[in-house]
């Protein structure tokens, strides 16, 4: 066992097919042919590969954080 997300919530730290999902992904955009990627995840169909690679276009989840702005302290550039 890793001490990786020690500091994470276990509620909140990603799964091991997420963590597949992303490596899959990875190797997607560095240009590595979708049935090279099929055969390193060990899937016996590119249905299944496109399963994993799909939904990485979302970088975040918009949310309502409920602090006032000008509550917020600007630090000054150093």
């Amino acid at each position: 066992m890793t001490s990786l997300f020690n500091g994470i919530d276990p509620s909140e730290r990603p799964t091991f097919h997420e963590i597949r999902s992303l490596g899959g992904y990875l190797y997607e955009q560095q240009g590595f042919e979708k049935s090279y990627i099929r055969k390193l995840m060990g899937h016996t169909s590119e249905k299944m590969t496109n399963v994993y690679l799909d939904g990485h276009e979302n970088r975040w989840t918009e949310c309502n954080a409920d602090l006032p702005i000008q509550l917020l302290k600007v630090k000054p550039d150093m």
